[in-house]
């Protein structure tokens, strides 16, 4: 039987320096620090990374829900590597933000890159929009106005062969309406 779960808990991201990702996120969203940087090891840190493993975690409370926990490994000592979005098992994940294009200024001006800048969804007039964004160290992240429901009804809105059989009614009508 499948378990009921939340993913709205928090993402986990490595970085080259704890700081200076401290200060990125916390510039960029309403985060607070809630875990100071402290170094790990032995125990569940040898089974999970690899015996030896000496790592820097911190972690950041995002005022509108969720966390991000963030991994300086110190031994072994790597970069953060380049990611590929057709080759990554972790494409991206995604941030409901209040105006996206303010949140992709704030991101830009932290040191972040645009890589998809902000679009209606679905392409369609008046829909919430969204864009692709990084870190300062090449994480993908995603800013939408909508929460998942909205964005499914978008696109079963867009594509409708992509609505399963059996969903409930997910107001489409009432989307095109707004």
């Amino acid at each position: 039987m499948p378990i009921r779960a939340s993913l709205h808990d928090h993402v986990a991201l490595r970085t080259g320096d704890v700081e200076r990702a401290i200060e990125f996120w916390t510039g960029v969203f309403d985060a607070k620090l809630a875990v100071l940087p402290v170094v790990r090891s032995g125990g569940y840190f040898d089974d999970m990374f690899a015996p030896g493993a000496r790592v820097k975690i911190a972690h950041l409370a995002v005022a509108g829900g969720g966390s991000i926990e963030l991994f300086e490994f110190l031994e072994p000592r790597r970069p953060v590597p380049e990611g590929s979005q057709v080759g990554d098992s972790l494409m991206h994940f995604g941030v409901v933000v209040d105006d996206a294009r303010a949140a992709l200024d704030t991101v830009e001006a932290a040191g972040g890159r645009r890589i998809i800048d902000v679009s209606p969804m679905g392409g369609l007039a008046g829909a919430p929009r969204f864009a692709y964004c990084t870190d300062h160290e090449g994480h993908v992240f995603e800013l939408l106005e909508a929460d998942r429901e909205r964005v499914y009804r978008i696109i079963h809105r867009a594509v409708p062969e992509s609505r399963p059989p059996g969903w409930p009614d997910d107001g489409a009508s009432a989307e095109r309406a707004e």
